[in-house]
């Protein structure tokens, strides 16, 4: 819920779109010995776990005299319970080194306190947030002291009411305390029927904050259910060995199964996206490929009066969609149709793509187009031409030899065949067949450039920089990457272009699959290999949106970076982490924040949306006016 706030832990802000939190809580399960609490640390930091939390007592604080002196006396349950956390107790100076040990290890030491003595002594180790647990959720003494410290407080809620959870939210807020609510079921292991997830929502849409799941049941599932619903933290029981003595072994996970609650929570999350529905790349390509369009049942002669039969509906999805049937029937054809030819709009309706009225822009602004469908893309008035060269383009030398007064620039391929280019490849051989494919796209450039209105000035040739991997992000290797990207970019003959490298999103498809990238996505990173080389960058911003997304950056901070070397812009929505080159306002991108900061430079601009080509470039001059509508706002 994007209006619940964000609270801080450390250096990581939780809730939002931030990832979940998971906290193994190590509790007393290291039976008082310290070598076993650092075997726990580092258990947690293995499975990919953000902290480890354990407990601090002072007895003598928590329990009355009367109790310690004489645990034999009380009922069981306190007696097992009183006995077991004697055993267990750490003393000061060995949670101080465990405090350290965490530090090493690049993994978050939380505690939670018993008492108002042990808030002091956390204090003093500089814990970065509290655990109030839910035997204490009652006392305010407590979280006084604790929120006192100006510290965020994670409180669990079990064995309470609903009305006690209104009371600790209104105490909280009267204390100006930062909070997150954990729901959880405090038996050990707790019954699946008993845990009743569905509360998660109620705390969220009842106080507004940022909410998580404190779990002690067996297994793994009820966790990645909660993230389903929106827990943004998760906290569960860590132990080496269940058979191990003690109350919360039982209900805990051992490290194998620890690493796959932290793997599967990772999986949900990334599931979840957001409340919106738009088309992956990978759904685009699909879409194309195996849905339908509306296309001539029969032939059909000018002036026909069109019926159901005389339209069918067959792959592939290229043409007008089916969803538009009933717009057709009844209208009269204004040309002839051949059996299977795709049906649209302006067979019926001439009006549809008369010449449109130009749109003006400050920055120069153009379409994107491939040689076969360039002379229906010039209507649109646009200022120039992005060319994006095919492997049969290249190998086929096709080029027209018709004028156009438009200027033009030029997009590197992708493939050849069954190879898909890679400037940065660790694979030398890789590397050394895209620039032996690259040169000759270079070369097909300069010829088509002889057609342009452009002709004797450099045209901006774009160069994808690779640094792809299929299964995983080469992030351990991005110098090498860039360092093979500036050799190969030695051995291309860039003679009359202009060569601009195009920063890259986080997850990219190819072949009808999705990729990982690594190098040239950081704009510090890109912009550091500008000021080193002087090659100048194509700004995509939807690429930005996208990596911005997947790694949690912000894109305004993104643009500001990288606008000092951009030579050339596409501009495009985006949303979650694949879903590219959508309409302007489909997505999740801040145009009033790019718009602000792209204005004001003079450049070149591109509005590169999917599929923007058909019907005379329809998409591209929607795009281009929601962008004039938006800058007209500024």
């Amino acid at each position: 819920m994007d209006n619940i706030k964000e609270i801080k832990i450390g250096d990581k802000f939780i809730g939002g779109k931030n990832p979940v939190y998971i906290i193994a809580e190590a509790g007393l399960n290291h039976q008082g010995d310290i070598k076993l609490a650092k075997k726990l640390v580092d258990a947690a930091m293995t499975a990919g776990c953000d902290c480890i939390k354990f407990q601090k007592r002072s007895l003598e604080h928590v329990y009355t005299a009367d109790v310690l002196k004489n645990p034999e006396k009380q009922e069981h349950g306190i007696h097992y319970l009183l006995t077991h956390i004697k055993k267990s107790e750490l003393s000061d100076q060995e949670m101080t080194e465990l405090n350290r040990y965490c530090k090493t290890k690049k993994i978050d030491f939380l505690c939670t306190p018993w008492d108002e003595h042990s808030v002091e002594f956390l204090y003093g180790l500089n814990v970065s947030a509290y655990k109030i647990g839910s035997p204490d959720m009652f006392n305010f003494k407590l979280i006084q002291a604790a929120a006192s410290k100006n510290k965020s407080l994670i409180i669990s809620t079990g064995m309470s009411f609903l009305s006690e959870v209104d009371q600790l939210v209104n105490f909280l807020r009267k204390i100006n305390a930062q909070f997150v609510l954990l729901h959880c079921n405090s038996t050990y292991p707790a019954p699946y029927h008993d845990i009743n997830l569905s509360f998660i929502k109620t705390l969220q849409e009842r106080f507004q904050c940022v909410t998580g799941y404190s779990g002690h049941e067996s297994g793994i599932s009820t966790c990645l259910a909660a993230v389903s619903l929106g827990a943004k933290i998760i906290e569960r029981h860590i132990t080496l060995d269940r058979n191990l003595p003690g109350p919360d072994h039982r209900a805990s996970l051992e490290p194998s199964e620890f690493a796959d609650l932290v793997r599967e929570i990772r999986v949900v999350e990334a599931s979840l996206g957001n409340p919106v529905r738009f088309m992956s790349r990978g759904e685009y390509l699909n879409r194309e490929a195996l849905s339908k369009s509306l296309v001539a049942g029969r032939d059909l002669k000018k002036g026909s009066t069109l019926k159901y039969d005389d339209i069918a509906l067959k792959s592939p999805g290229k043409g007008t969609n089916p969803l538009k049937l009933e717009y057709f029937i009844g209208k009269k054809l204004v040309r002839s149709l051949k059996k299977d030819d795709f049906l649209l709009e302006s067979d019926v309706n001439m009006a549809v793509h008369e010449k449109p009225k130009p749109i003006k822009l400050k920055h120069k602004w153009g379409v994107v187009a491939r040689m076969s469908d360039i002379d229906s893309l010039l209507g649109c008035g646009s200022d120039f031409v992005e060319i994006h060269l095919t492997d049969v383009d290249i190998n086929e030398n096709r080029i027209s030899n018709k004028k156009y007064n438009v200027d033009l620039v030029v997009h590197g391929p992708e493939y050849n065949g069954d190879l898909l280019l890679n400037l940065s490849s660790l694979d030398q051989n890789i590397r050394e067949r895209s620039i032996e494919f690259f040169n000759k796209a270079l070369t097909h450039a300069r010829k088509l450039k002889s057609n342009f209105k452009n002709k004797t000035k450099p045209v901006k040739f774009i160069v994808h920089p690779g640094g792809m991997n299929m299964e995983k992000p080469l992030l351990s290797d991005i110098k090498q990457l860039n360092k093979n990207l500036v050799d190969s970019l030695k051995k291309l003959d860039g003679r009359g272009l202009e060569l601009l490298v195009e920063n890259m999103p986080g997850c990219p498809w190819y072949f009808g699959g999705q990729w990982f990238h690594a190098s040239f996505m950081d704009s510090k990173e890109i912009v550091d290999f500008s000021k080193k080389t002087g090659y100048g960058i194509t700004f995509d911003t939807s690429h930005a949106a996208l990596y911005c997304n997947f790694y949690n950056k912000s894109l305004e901070e993104f643009t500001k970076t990288i606008l000092p070397v951009t030579k050339y812009i596409h501009i495009s929505d985006a949303s979650n982490f694949n879903g590219e080159g959508l309409q302007i306002g489909d997505g999740n991108s801040d145009f009033k924040m790019l718009l602000h900061h792209i204005i004001k430079k003079d450049l070149w601009i591109l509005p590169e949306i999917w599929q923007g080509h058909k019907f005379g470039g329809e998409k591209f001059l929607i795009g281009l006016r929601n962008l004039k509508e938006i800058n007209e706002e500024l």
